[in-house]
């Protein structure tokens, strides 16, 4: 009888609330992007779309199967755990380039425990890295996406990149680096989505 609108707007602090700890709740229902609001907004974690989509499954499933709604700190942690900086069963240990016409990588690999010295051409450095991890251990993908940003302002921050290959399957992987050097951080999140490609 007073209302003609079906939703009432308020601002939660009219009522003694803070929006982001008492109004967004991330449960088994919320769509990718609520789950990605809450990473970029706290947390300064900006994925690409396509990853929010599959990182959104993942949330989903913890959501599910512990039949309750998740904490924005809970919703990072399941980030970190599943997407970055992942270390096996193959690890980047050590980098360098060289070059005037291409960029030539010489990468120290660990593979399952075993070091293996690996060197590859490529378009630019990551392509390079990922050139020479195909042609050491035999893994057959496609690079097709990388993003990266800072977390923080200034020069101190620590970047985050995305990286994204495609299997045989021509599924996406994803696989997210971070460091306070963007190229490692690249690196990073390609040797990361490798590895959960071959743990899939």
């Amino acid at each position: 009888d007073h209302w003609t609108v079906p939703y009432l707007p308020i601002d939660p602090t009219d009522v003694g609330r803070m929006y982001e700890a008492d109004v967004i709740r991330i449960n088994s229902q919320s769509g990718k992007g609520g789950i990605g609001y809450i990473l970029e907004q706290q947390f300064g974690i900006n994925m690409p779309p396509k990853m929010r989509e599959d990182f959104g499954y993942a949330v989903k499933g913890v959501s599910d199967r512990g039949h309750r709604e998740l904490k924005p700190g809970e919703i990072r942690d399941i980030f970190i755990e599943r997407y970055v900086n992942i270390a096996s069963p193959l690890w980047a240990e050590d980098v360098s380039f060289s070059g005037k016409n291409g960029v030539r990588a010489e990468v120290e690999l660990t593979l399952d425990g075993k070091k293996i010295h690996a060197a590859a051409a490529g378009t630019g450095r990551l392509d390079a890295v990922s050139n020479a991890i195909k042609e050491a251990t035999g893994f057959h993908y496609t690079l097709v996406a990388y993003t990266e940003h800072a977390l923080t302002k200034g020069s101190t921050s620590d970047a985050m990149a995305y990286v994204g290959i495609i299997n045989g399957d021509g599924k996406i992987v994803w696989g997210a680096g971070m460091h306070n050097d963007i190229i490692t951080a690249s690196i990073y999140a390609l040797v990361s989505a490798v590895n959960r490609r071959e743990q899939a």
